[in-house]
C-alpha cells in the first residue's frame, strides 16, 4: 500500500505542473454553441454539469495486480508445458525403456537359447571323440590327404574332407586326380593352424604318369640336409600319394633319377603300397601338445597280426602305445577280418575316455594298413562313442580328420 500511496502523490505533483489552460469566452456564448452543436436536444440543460469536477484519483491498485497476474501466468504457463513436456519425455522414456527392457530380454533369451544350442552341439560334438575319417562320412566330401613334417623329424598323416560344391568350383564337372587336388590345395594348407611348419607344398613341380606320381626336384632341393630331414620327405609322400598311385618317381630337371647327396646314389621309385608301408599306429604329441595318430618311425610289418600285438609295447620317447596298460588282447584273422579278443571283459567307460578312443582306432588304422576290418570281442557296451560292437566294426578310410574350415581359412 505505501508504494501506491507513492505513486498517487507523484503522479498528483505531476497533474500540478501541467499548464492551466483558460477561457476568455462567457458563459452565453459557451451555452450557445452547446446548443447549436445540438448538446441538450434529448435532456434539459442543466447548469449543474457545467460545473468543473473535482478529478477522481486514479487506483493504481487493480492494474498493479493485473499486471502482478499477467506476470505469474507468463512464469507458470512455461513451466506447466515443460512440465507437461517433461511429462511426455518421461512416458515416452519410460516406453523407449520398456521397449528396449523388452528387447533386451528377447536378445537375452535369444542369446542364451544359442548359447544352449552351442553347449548341446559342443557336447554333442565332445561326446564324439572320434578322429579318424570313416567311410560314411565321404559322401558328398573329396578326401585330401597330406603327411605334414612333425617335429620329431617325421610325417605326420592328415585326412581332410573337401566339399564336393568347392570341388566342382575350382575343378568343373570333371573329378580331379590326386595330384591335381595336391597342386591346387597343398599351397592353400594352412599348417600353422594345427601346429605344424610349413612344409608344403612340395619344392619343384609334381606331376602324373599313369599309377605314378613324379617329383622333379631342383639342384638347390632341401630334402637331404640331414638324414632326419630325408626320413620326413619320403614319409610324407607315402602319406600324401598312396591312396591314388602305386610310386614316387625322383627325377631331376635334366629327367634323370635324382641323385641325393646324403644317398650318394641314384634314387629308385618310392613304393607307396608294399609291405614296407604295413605299419601300426601310436601317439604322437606335438610340441603344442596336441596329439596325433602316427606311424611309429615308419617300422613295418609283414602281417597284421605282428602288427597289432607290437603296438603293446613302447620302443622310444617319441611315440606312445594307445594301448590302455591293464588290457590285454590275442589276435585272430580270418577271411580279411582281423578279430581281437581281449582277455578280460573291457568296460570301456571305466577308462579316458580319449585314451580309449585312441586304443580302439589305433587297432583299426592299423588293419587298414593291412586293408583288413576288425571285430572286437568281449567289450562290455554293445554301442560305444558311435561304434557297435556286436558287429565288424568300419574300415578307417584315413586318419587324424581335420576340417577343411580349419585349414583353408585361415
Amino acid at each position: 500500500m505505501n508504494h501506491d500511496k507513492w505513486e498517487d502523490g507523484k503522479i498528483e505533483d505531476l497533474l500540478g505542473k501541467v499548464p492551466k489552460i483558460h477561457d476568455q469566452r462567457s458563459k452565453e456564448d459557451v451555452l450557445k454553441r452547446l446548443k447549436e452543436d445540438g448538446l441538450f436536444d434529448d435532456e434539459p440543460l442543466n447548469t449543474n454539469t457545467l460545473k468543473t469536477k473535482q478529478p477522481k484519483r486514479l487506483n493504481w491498485v487493480p492494474i498493479v495486480v493485473s499486471i502482478a497476474a499477467i506476470f505469474i501466468l507468463a512464469v507458470l504457463i512455461p513451466s506447466f508445458m515443460n512440465r507437461d513436456s517433461s511429462s511426455d519425455t518421461a512416458n515416452e522414456s519410460m516406453e523407449t525403456s520398456t521397449t528396449e527392457s523388452s528387447d533386451m530380454q528377447e536378445m537375452k533369451i535369444s542369446e542364451s537359447t544359442a548359447e544352449e544350442s552351442e553347449m548341446r552341439t559342443f557336447n554333442t560334438m565332445e561326446t564324439d571323440l572320434r578322429t579318424a575319417v570313416y567311410p560314411e562320412e565321404v559322401e558328398g566330401n573329396t578326401l585330401f590327404k597330406l603327411g605334414l613334417a612333425s617335429d620329431a623329424a617325421d610325417s605326420v598323416p592328415i585326412t581332410v574332407l573337401i566339399p564336393n560344391d568347392i570341388i566342382q568350383q575350382d575343378f568343373g564337372s570333371v573329378a580331379p586326380s590326386g595330384v591335381e587336388l595336391y597342386n591346387h590345395y597343398a599351397p592353400l594348407f594352412n599348417e600353422s593352424a594345427i601346429g605344424f611348419a610349413d612344409y608344403h607344398p612340395y619344392m619343384g613341380t609334381i606331376s602324373e604318369l599313369d599309377d605314378r606320381v613324379i617329383h622333379t626336384l631342383p639342384d638347390d632341393q632341401q630334402y637331404d640336409l640331414a638324414s632326419g630331414a630325408l626320413t620326413t620327405y619320403f614319409a610324407s609322400l607315402v602319406d600324401t600319394f598312396s591312396d591314388s598311385y602305386e610310386e614316387v618317381a625322383l627325377l631331376n630337371e635334366e629327367g634323370a633319377a635324382f641323385t641325393f647327396s646324403e644317398v650318394g646314389e641314384a634314387s629308385t621309385p618310392i613304393q607307396l603300397n608294399s609291405d614296407l608301408t604295413q605299419y601300426n599306429y601310436f601317439r604322437h604329441t606335438q610340441a603344442d601338445g596336441s596329439t596325433y595318430l602316427a606311424p611309429n618311425f615308419r617300422e613295418s610289418y609283414s602281417t597284421v597280426e605282428e602288427a597289432i600285438s607290437a603296438m603293446k609295447e613302447e620302443t622310444n620317447d617319441i611315440y606312445q602305445s594307445v594301448i590302455i596298460p591293464e588290457v590285454d588282447y590275442e589276435v585272430n584273422v580270418e577271411n580279411q577280418i582281423v578279430t581281437v579278443k581281449f582277455k578280460e571283459n573291457v568296460d570301456l567307460d571305466s577308462f579316458d575316455q580319449v585314451q580309449a578312443m585312441q586304443m580302439i582306432e589305433g587297432i583299426l588304422l592299423t588293419a587298414a594298413n593291412f586293408d583288413m576290418q576288425v571285430q572286437f570281442e568281449n567289450v562290455l557296451q554293445a554301442d560305444w562313442q558311435g561304434f557297435d560292437f556286436t558287429t565288424i566294426l568300419p574300415k578307417p578310410v584315413g586318419p587324424n580328420g581335420i576340417s577343411y574350415w580349419t585349414v583353408f581359412n585361415n
